[in-house]
C-alpha cells in the first residue's frame, strides 16, 4: 500500500534515530529533528541543499565529528551503489556512549545517513575502571581516618591507610571503642537519621591506648545491606593545645589581677603606714609607763595587734612594689637553712619538726636571696599553720635536687592537705583558707610572683588527707 510523501516524513520525524536524506547530487534534502539534535553546532548546515562534502567539512571544523570518522564516511559514500551492503561507522559520544552511523543508497540514486545512540560497553567498562582507580587513589592518599563497616556485626569492609595507622587492623569496628556503652550510644544516635556529627567518644589505638576522638558517620546502603561510613578524628593534640591556651589565659588573668591589686594595695598601705606607726609607738610608750599597774596584759595585746598590722601592710607593699631582682649566686643549702632558722621558733611551739635534705651535688643558683628565702619561709609557715590549726601531723620536710636544667625545692608535710575545692584558687591574691584575722591571702600570691620573676614555676604537686606538697622549680644559671 503506497504512502504519500508527507506521511513518510511524519513517520521519519517520529523516529528517535537521526535520519538525513541526500539526493542524487549528494545534497541534503531532509533531516529529521533527532538528527538535528545530534548536531546542535550545525543548524545552518542542516538546511536543504547543503552539499555532503560541506556538511562533513563543517562537522569537523565545529567539533561535531572527528576527522577520521568524516574521512571514512566520505569514502563509503564514494563507493555506494545498489549492490553495496550497509556499512557501519562508530563515533564516540558522551562518556560510556557511542554513535552508530550507517550509509545506504536509495532508489532515486541518493543515499540516507542514519545515526543512533548506543552504549559502548568496552569504553563504559574502561571508564568505570578508571573511576574506581581514581577513587582508590584518593582514599589511599586521604589523611582522614575513614572506615566502612556493617551495622549488624561491625565487620570492617574498608579502612583508609590513615585509619589503619590510628586504629590498627582489627576485623571489627566494635574494637575501636574503649567503652561498650559509647558504642551503643553511637548506634542509637545513628539509626534514626542515618547520620551522626561530631560525637565525642573514647577510642583505642592499635596498641590498646585510649584516646579522645570526634566521631562522624553516615548510614548508607551498600549492595543491599546497611553499612556505616565513619570518620574518627584524634583529638589528643587539639585538647592539649586547648588546655595550654586555657592555662596561659589563666596566667594572664592572674597577672593582670595582681597588677591591679598591687596598685590598690600600694595606695592603701601608704595611707595606713602613718596611723599604724603612731599606734605602735604609743603602745610601746604605754607599756613602759603603765608597768606594774596591772594593765600590761591589755597593752601587750594592743602592741601585738599593732605589730601584726604593720607586718600585713609590709606584705602588701612587697606585693605591690614588684621590686627588681637582686640576682646573685647562692647556695641552695644556705637559702633553706635561713628559712628554717626563721620558722624554727614557731614550729617548736606547736610541736612541728622541720627537716631538710639537700643533694650533695646541688649547684649554686642565681637568685634574689631575700625574695626567694621569703618564698620558702611562706611555704614552711603555711605548712606549720595547717598542722597547728587541724591538729594533724607533726613534720615538714624540704628537699632539694636537680637535673641538667633545673633545680627543684620540694616542701611537703603530713598535715591535713589542701581541700579539693580550693586547689585551683590557692595562688589567687587575697584568697585564704584561714579564719578571719589569721591570714591575708598574700603569701602564696607573693610567692608565685617571685618564682615567676625568676623564670621558674611553683605548683601544688599532691594534696590529700596525708598532707600537701609544693614544688618550686628554678632554672640553673646556664639555662637562664
Amino acid at each position: 500500500m503506497a504512502r504519500d510523501p508527507e506521511t513518510l516524513r511524519e513517520v521519519i520525524e517520529f523516529l528517535d534515530q537521526g535520519v538525513a536524506l541526500f539526493d542524487a547530487d549528494a545534497k541534503l534534502s531532509f533531516a529529521n529533528d533527532s538528527f538535528r539534535d545530534m548536531y546542535p553546532a550545525l543548524p545552518d548546515m542542516l538546511a536543504p541543499g547543503t552539499p555532503w562534502g560541506v556538511f562533513l567539512h563543517e562537522a569537523v571544523n565545529r567539533g561535531a565529528m572527528p576527522q577520521p570518522v568524516s574521512q571514512l564516511l566520505n569514502a563509503i559514500e564514494a563507493r555506494l551503489d545498489h549492490r553495496t551492503p550497509v556499512e557501519t561507522v562508530q563515533m564516540p559520544a558522551d562518556v560510556g556512549a557511542t554513535f552508530t552511523l550507517r550509509l545506504a543508497q536509495t532508489s532515486d540514486g541518493g543515499f540516507v545517513l542514519t545515526q543512533s545512540t548506543g552504549v559502548d560497553h568496552i569504553r563504559a567498562a574502561d571508564t568505570a575502571r578508571e573511576a574506581e582507580q581514581l577513587l582508590r587513589k584518593v582514599l589511599e592518599a586521604c589523611p582522614t581516618s575513614l572506615t566502612m563497616s556493617r551495622v549488624a556485626d561491625g565487620q570492617i569492609i574498608y579502612r583508609s591507610p590513615a585509619a589503619t595507622n590510628l586504629l590498627g587492623t582489627s576485623k571489627s569496628s566494635f574494637s575501636h571503642f574503649a567503652h561498650v556503652e559509647e558504642r551503643a550510644d553511637f548506634v542509637t544516635a545513628l539509626l534514626p537519621d542515618a547520620r551522626v556529627d561530631n560525637m565525642r567518644v573514647t577510642c583505642l589505638r592499635a596498641n590498646g591506648q585510649a584516646f579522645p576522638a570526634d566521631l562522624s558517620a553516615r548510614l548508607i546502603d551498600y549492595r543491599g545491606e546497611d553499612v556505616i561510613v565513619a570518620n574518627i578524628e584524634d583529638l589528643t593534640e587539639e585538647l592539649a593545645v586547648r588546655a595550654e591556651l586555657d592555662r596561659q589565659k589563666e596566667q594572664l588573668f592572674q597577672s593582670e589581677k595582681l597588677s591591679a591589686l598591687g596598685e590598690l594595695l600600694a595606695g592603701v598601705s601608704h595611707e595606713l603606714n602613718n596611723p599604724l606607726s603612731i599606734i605602735v609607738g604609743n603602745a610601746d610608750i604605754l607599756h613602759e609607763e603603765l608597768e606594774n599597774t596591772g594593765l600590761e596584759k591589755r597593752i601587750s595585746k594592743l602592741s601585738q595587734a599593732a605589730h601584726r598590722c604593720v607586718r600585713i601592710v609590709r606584705s602588701f607593699l612587697s606585693l605591690a612594689r614588684q621590686e627588681p631582682l637582686d640576682l646573685r649566686p647562692m647556695s641552695p643549702s644556705k637559702l633553706i637553712e635561713t628559712a628554717k632558722d626563721v620558722v624554727s621558733a614557731e614550729a617548736g611551739t606547736v610541736g612541728v619538726q622541720v627537716h631538710s635534705n639537700v643533694a650533695n651535688d646541688c649547684p649554686d643558683i642565681t637568685v634574689d636571696e631575700v625574695q626567694l628565702t621569703q618564698v620558702i619561709i611562706n611555704l614552711l609557715t603555711n605548712a606549720i599553720h595547717a598542722i597547728r590549726d587541724a591538729s594533724i601531723g607533726d613534720r615538714v620536710t624540704i628537699d632539694c635536687d636537680h637535673d641538667d636544667d633545673r633545680i627543684r625545692f620540694t616542701i611537703s608535710d603530713n598535715g591535713p592537705g589542701v581541700p579539693d575545692a580550693v586547689k585551683t584558687r590557692i595562688f589567687d591574691p587575697l584568697f585564704t583558707t584561714k579564719e578571719v584575722g589569721k591570714g591575708t591571702g598574700v603569701g602564696l600570691a607573693y610567692s608565685h610572683r617571685i618564682v615567676s620573676a625568676h623564670k621558674g614555676r611553683i605548683q601544688l604537686a599532691t594534696s590529700s588527707k596525708q598532707g600537701a606538697t609544693f614544688i618550686v622549680e628554678l632554672p640553673l644559671a646556664h639555662s637562664l
